[in-house]
C-alpha cells in the first residue's frame, strides 16, 4: 500500500477516480470552496463549510435561504468588461428581478433582503446594484477580493454577523414590536378637527 499524503496546515486531501474503480489521493492548498457554479457563473465563499453550517443551523424561513442562494448564483464571473452585467464583485439585481428568480412574493423577498442587510451579508451599492459581503462571498482573485473588501469598508458596510440559530425569529419579533410602537404613537397623536365653514351668502350685485 502506498504511503498516504502528508497534509500540512492550509492544505486538504482531494480524491479523484482513476477510471478503474480506485481513487487517486492528492494534496492541494485551501483557497475557498465552490458554492455555486454553472456554465456561466462561478461564485465562491472563503469557507463554504462555515457558511453552510451557519445557514443550516439558522431557524429561518426556507424562502430566506432561497433568496440568499439566488443572490450568490447571480454573481457574474465574466471577466470581459463589455459582457459584464455589473462590476465584478457586485450583483445587478432589483427586488423585482429577485422576486422573479425566486418565484416568491414581494413581501417574502423584501423581508429576506432586509434581514441579510441587517446582519451585514449584503448592502445596496446603488440603485439596482448589490454588493455581497466580500468576507463571505467572492467571485474573483485574491487581489480583487482585497479591493472589494476595501470598497465595503469605504462605504461603511456593516460588519458581517453569523447569527445565533434563533435570531431570525427574534429579529421578526423586534420588527413587529417596533411596528406596534410606531402605530401606537400614531394613535396617540392628537387630531385637530377643522372647523366647518358654512356656505357664504352671496351679496346680490347692484
Amino acid at each position: 500500500m502506498d504511503q498516504l499524503p502528508i497534509v500540512r496546515p492550509g492544505e486538504r486531501v482531494v480524491a479523484r477516480s482513476d477510471g478503474k474503480g480506485g481513487l487517486i489521493l492528492g494534496v492541494e492548498r485551501i483557497q475557498g470552496r465552490a458554492f455555486a457554479a454553472s456554465a456561466e457563473v462561478n461564485g465562491y465563499v472563503l469557507d463554504a463549510r462555515i457558511l453552510m453550517d451557519a445557514l443550516g443551523g439558522l431557524r429561518m424561513p426556507g424562502s430566506w435561504f432561497q433568496v440568499w442562494c439566488k443572490l450568490i448564483a447571480a454573481q457574474d464571473g465574466t471577466r470581459t468588461q463589455e459582457k459584464r452585467l455589473a462590476p465584478r464583485g457586485f450583483v445587478r439585481m432589483t427586488q423585482r428581478d429577485l422576486q422573479a428568480r425566486c418565484v416568491l412574493s414581494a413581501a417574502s423577498v423584501n423581508e429576506a433582503s432586509q434581514f441579510f442587510v441587517h446582519i451585514g451579508w449584503m448592502r445596496t451599492a446603488k440603485r439596482g446594484i448589490l454588493q455581497l459581503n466580500p468576507w463571505l462571498t467572492v467571485a474573483g482573485t485574491s487581489g480583487e477580493q482585497g479591493k472589494w473588501q476595501q470598497m465595503w469598508i469605504d462605504a461603511d458596510g456593516s460588519a458581517c454577523v453569523i447569527p445565533a440559530p434563533n435570531y431570525p425569529a427574534e429579529w421578526r419579533e423586534m420588527r413587529a414590536a417596533e411596528k406596534e410602537r410606531t402605530e401606537e404613537s400614531r394613535r396617540k397623536e392628537k387630531v385637530v378637527a377643522l372647523r366647518k365653514r358654512g356656505p357664504q351668502s352671496r351679496r346680490a350685485s347692484a
